[in-house]
């Protein structure tokens, strides 16, 4: 089995070279993808400190890098008009076809304050996965079809032409982890993200999301936070007051163990966020002592 791997990028900056050059370094280092979160202040952090935009950031990576696959985790449903997100993805996916993945989410209750702060709707209840489920059905049919109709509670478009229409079609996943969320990945999605969490509950849900997708292909994918350094040591140690529990911590064979699990799992797609990303390190460390072993190199 073939396991692909990604690292989010630095995006809590104002610096765009600190982003860009880590996107070139990713590349470089042989990823196969890089992220961005969605976000417009850093969650859980001070709404003062800065964060590049997800989708235009994405636009211009799509224009400087040429290999790497481009992709958001996640892109919130409720913080754009689900047409107009569609054409930003479509349009994204054309300038980058092929290497395009818009993966979906709600977000939850420690991101409604963004929407309130910026005037954003924010679906509670049954209507949060509802609103979801409207949006991911745009996107996906805004690229794939050359008009697009739809009417709902959330979302009217009378046969609006789909332009451009990229070939192919963008990657629609979706992260979440509730019933109904593991149930329309499975339904409908290309991929599902997991985001940050132990073994079992991944394995779980991984299952969950097979049996809705039946004879459908579908990528699983793990993302979540490390701290690699050298040695076990020198990564607890980088670890400083950070809670232990919201990482994987080690040097590059006790990370690599750690990671083999999810991929006993069903992770297809093992995507690391390094709190070091802007600087070099953590990402050449990686590509070059984790993934081999991984791979059986």
């Amino acid at each position: 089995m073939i396991i692909k791997f990604g690292v989010t990028l630095p995006q809590f900056t104002e610096k765009r070279e600190r982003f860009l050059d880590a996107a070139r370094r990713a590349e470089t280092s042989g990823y196969d993808s890089v992220w961005v979160f969605d976000h417009l202040w850093p969650l859980g952090g001070d709404r003062e400190r800065p964060i590049l935009e997800s989708w235009s950031s994405l636009a211009y990576l799509a224009a400087v890098t040429k290999r790497v696959t481009l992709g958001t985790l996640v892109t919130r449903s409720s913080l754009r008009q689900a047409v107009l997100l569609a054409k930003m993805v479509a349009t994204v996916g054309e300038l980058a076809p092929g290497r395009l993945i818009c993966a979906l989410g709600t977000g939850d209750n420690l991101s409604a304050p963004e929407n309130v702060a910026f005037g954003l709707p924010y679906f509670a209840g049954d209507d949060r996965i509802n609103q979801l489920a409207s949006t991911m059905e745009v996107v996906t049919t805004y690229s794939s079809e050359g008009a697009v109709g739809h009417t709902d509670g959330f979302a009217h478009i009378d046969h609006l032409p789909s332009s451009p229409q990229p070939d192919p079609a963008p990657e629609v996943w979706i992260g979440g982890w509730s019933r109904r969320v593991l149930h329309l990945a499975g339904e409908g999605a290309d991929g599902w993200n997991g985001w940050g969490t132990d073994v079992e509950r991944f394995a779980r849900a991984a299952r969950s999301v097979i049996d809705a997708a039946g004879s459908r292909d579908i990528e699983l994918s793990w993302a979540g936070q490390v701290m690699l350094a050298d040695a076990d040591e020198d990564a607890r140690k980088k670890l400083g007051d950070r809670n232990p529990d919201s990482f994987l911590v080690g040097g590059p064979e006790s990370v690599a163990a750690q990671l083999q699990r999810f991929v006993d799992a069903g992770a297809t797609h093992l995507i690391a966020a390094f709190p070091d990303a802007g600087v070099k390190g953590s990402y050449e460390l990686f590509a070059e002592a984790v993934i081999p072993r991984l791979n059986g190199v």
